[in-house]
């Protein structure tokens, strides 16, 4: 076992002796078989045990038992406990979410105080088998499918090679002492289910299972290196990030050759699903408007964009702009001046939309900025009638987001500035204009 230990950790290049070490040891079987090893391999290591508090009793024994370990074999031991139930529930979790939230959490805090080069797990082959096919089932795409990966930044899993068989027969020939977990008996958990149900099957129609299966996900793992560096180009071509804003090209992603597949590699990272992605798939020929959420984000299909955003930018604000008012910096940045005009004093007026020269006599403070609203108004500069703003909008072709973050600045009820667009042209500079207000609208970078 220490032989196969040594070549997998050189095979893929996973840490030396003149690398410190920090384990993740629960007491459990896997654990204490890969302390033996890094022992008996002479790695510089120390210990980590998290007390998740789930078990009474049996979780303070567990503890004790991995210090005694620790206390007896001369190794750093560092511990720690959280109440993970109660974090669970305040941060509306599964409690086997809050637990990895909560231990990998620490174990950054551990890496980075104490300097370790590597945080090690004892994940195994069989745990890889069961990953599989728990984002097969949950539907996680190709990344998903290749498994755990033998190392991931800081996180390495020296085990991967080793069935639990194996691992069992290690502990056996050696005589290594280890903690039971009660919990890893229970059916309630996914996991559980596949290790005592699925894979026995399965094993009973193929005896050589976990070897089949770490030949394919090894396939797996060099096809999605190959489909992911592909799968980047493909995004960069298809969809362009903007701040908070994604924008989807429908055109560019429907002659992707895989639509589905890239979009989901997309909306993803938005925290969007399989099916949800499906959904818009078939949404993408449909009407303007339509909209898909995730727990944070809003997708909305546009004319000829999908769109993305963050749900928190939907806000309702109101501001005042008063006559000594010579800034406002929230929730857009707007610098605001006077200039009387010289007796003969030619006018000149820059054609600038991120710049408002207004008749500063035909404005009645206070002025509101708010958002625009179903219904107004206001007569384009250049334009003798009155135009619907939504019909403004059609004509500047601004996508469903472009106009939910549309800014417009009022003079009692008039509207006087389609902010960054075009001015009303009752308020716009003339020859009779005799003191002008500028308003310029600073790029918030």
């Amino acid at each position: 076992m220490l032989t196969e230990f040594q070549k997998y950790i050189a095979k893929e290049k996973l840490f030396t002796q003149k690398h410190k070490l920090l384990v993740a040891v629960s007491g459990g079987n896997d654990s204490m078989a890969l302390c033996e090893l890094l022992k008996e391999g002479g790695f510089n290591f120390s210990v980590a045990h998290c007390n998740f508090t789930l078990r009474g009793a049996e979780s303070d024994a567990d503890a004790s038992f991995v210090e005694g370990y620790c206390l007896r074999n001369k190794i750093k031991y560092f511990y720690n406990s959280f109440d993970t139930a109660a974090w669970a529930k305040k941060n509306k979790v599964s409690t086997q979410m809050a637990a990895r939230e909560l231990r990998y959490e620490w174990f950054e805090q551990l890496i980075k105080k104490n300097k370790f080069d590597h945080l090690l797990t004892a994940h195994h082959l069989n745990d890889n088998i069961e990953t599989f096919f728990i984002n097969l089932l949950r539907g996680s795409g190709i990344n998903g499918l290749k498994g755990i990966e033998p190392k991931n930044g800081k996180k390495v899993r020296p085990l991967l090679f080793a069935t639990r068989e194996q691992i069992e027969k290690y502990i056996r020939a050696k005589g290594i002492i280890y903690r039971e977990d009660s919990s890893n008996k229970e059916d309630k958990y996914l996991r559980n289910k596949l290790r005592h149900y699925l894979v026995p099957e399965l094993k009973t129609m193929n005896p050589s299972i976990e070897q089949t299966m770490a030949s394919e996900l090894e396939i797996l793992r060099q096809v999605n290196n190959i489909v992911r560096s592909e799968i980047e180009k493909k995004k960069k071509a298809i969809a362009i990030v903007k701040k908070d804003l994604c924008k989807i090209d429908i055109e560019k992603l429907k002659k992707s050759g895989a639509p589905e597949l890239f979009l989901y590699e997309i909306v993803k990272d938005y925290g969007f699903n399989s099916m949800q992605t499906a959904s818009i798939c078939e949404a993408m020929d449909g009407l303007t408007g339509k909209m898909f959420f995730s727990e944070t984000h809003q997708l909305v299909k546009d004319r000829k964009h999908l769109l993305i955003r963050d749900k928190s930018e939907v806000e309702e604000e109101e501001v005042g702009i008063f006559k000594k008012t010579d800034k406002i910096k929230d929730p857009l940045k707007l610098d605001i001046s006077y200039y009387k005009i010289k007796k003969g004093e030619p006018v000149r007026v820059p054609s600038l939309k991120n710049v408002a020269y207004l008749d500063a006599d035909k404005l009645k403070f206070p002025m509101k900025v708010t958002r625009w609203q179903n219904g107004d108004r206001f007569v384009p500069l250049g334009v003798w009638h009155s135009k619907k703003l939504s019909d403004f909008f059609v004509s500047e072709k601004m996508s469903l987001f472009d106009k939910d973050n549309q800014w417009i600045l009022r003079n009692k009820e008039a509207i006087v500035w389609v902010i960054g667009r075009r001015i009303d042209d009752r308020f716009k500079i003339t020859k009779d204009t005799k003191n002008v207000c500028i308003i310029e609208l600073k790029d918030e970078a």
